[in-house]
């Protein structure tokens, strides 16, 4: 079967274009996918009748992703969801995809190390059990900064440390008892596979955002913009407190008798008032650059410690693979921060 002209794109290049603008029209943005789809024909048809590239013509498809989002995409809307397009009510669809990877990757490493079938002891189910966890904690506690809600990411990822340090503990008292069972590594796989399927199917859409901050105190209002300003839009704590200091001292001089009022949502103001600002982005670099690196000296420790121990070599090897993912990734988003930072400081002298 053959695609009607129409839907079809002038070059490859233009396709992969194309595929990366529906990409973060949909997942990132949350754009409904009728919209989504309807932005793309227009781009693709415009290639073809002008015989023009996409990148020509519309410029870097995540960057024509957010003008077509701030366009047909009501501000309340866009105002529901992070910079990565996630809300707390995504926190399912994480649990499911982050179980399901990890059991993914638990299956690989098990297959090259025991074969067909392996062993689970009790120390080894309650460190896996525990680090799973904590894993997932990190993650909602993620969502819940982003929302705004720094306290409570606190709390989740203080949760996942001590969630860990509990499963380490029960581990070392657990080791070197009787295994509690065997089974096929393949059914892991099957498992892992079924998991990730149902956590991608489920992709819950964002609530916009109404009149609920209007039962907040004027404090808690500000409070919570603050919040929004620091945990979903990255910004230094120096520029949350001027921002936060500014909308406060407008507020006074309108006489509003509430910040919904003057500014509406929390969530609203902020967005208004960063977007498309290069702000977020870079701060959001930066905090990918040192998640990275931390996780690069997590794995670096790990390979060290598995060589002291003389360990077997095969769990050497995977230690040294994930330190080298690490480690690859941490270049490339330090690369890309100090290159945005770059343009920055050479937009700030240009006359």
């Amino acid at each position: 079967m053959t695609l009607r002209r129409s839907d079809t794109w002038p070059s490859p290049k233009d396709r992969d274009w194309g595929d990366r603008l529906l990409f973060s029209l949909t997942m990132t943005h949350s754009v409904p996918a009728a919209v989504a789809a309807e932005a793309v024909g227009e781009a693709r048809e415009a290639c073809r009748e002008t015989e023009r590239a996409a990148a020509e013509l519309f410029g870097d498809a995540d960057a024509y992703a957010r003008e077509v989002a701030r366009d047909r995409v009501p501000v309340e809307e866009r105002a529901g969801v992070d910079l990565e397009g996630g809300t707390p009510r995504d926190r399912w669809m994480l649990l499911l995809l982050t179980a399901g990877s990890s059991l993914g990757i638990l299956s690989v490493m098990l297959f090259f190390g025991s074969g067909w079938t392996a062993e689970v002891g009790p120390a080894h189910a309650v460190l896996f059990s525990g680090v799973l966890a904590a894993w997932i904690g990190a993650h909602w506690g993620m969502l819940e900064r982003r929302a705004g809600r720094l306290r409570r990411g606190w709390q989740w990822w203080v949760g996942s440390v001590a969630g860990i340090a509990a499963a380490s503990t029960g581990a070392v008292l657990l080791k070197g008892r009787d295994p509690l069972f065997e089974f096929p590594v393949v059914a892991l796989l099957l498992l892992s596979i079924a998991l990730v399927v149902l956590g991608a199917r489920r992709k819950p859409r964002p609530v916009p955002v109404g009149d609920a901050s209007r039962t907040l105190s004027p404090d808690a209002w500000f409070g919570h913009l603050g919040g929004l300003l620091r945990g979903r839009y990255y910004l230094p704590r120096e520029s949350v407190r001027r921002h936060v200091a500014d909308a406060r001292g407008h507020w006074r001089d309108s006489g509003a008798s509430h910040p919904q009022d003057e500014f509406g949502p929390p969530e609203v103001y902020a967005l208004e008032l960063l977007d498309g600002s290069s702000e977020p982005e870079r701060g959001r670099g930066l905090g990918t650059a040192w998640f990275y690196t931390v996780m690069a000296a997590f794995w670096g420790f790990n390979v060290a410690s598995s060589a002291i121990e003389s360990e077997d070599v095969w769990g050497v090897v995977w230690r040294g693979a994930a330190l080298l993912v690490f480690a690859a990734l941490a270049a490339g988003a330090w690369r890309g921060h100090v290159s945005r930072s770059r343009t920055r400081s050479a937009r700030a002298v240009r006359p």
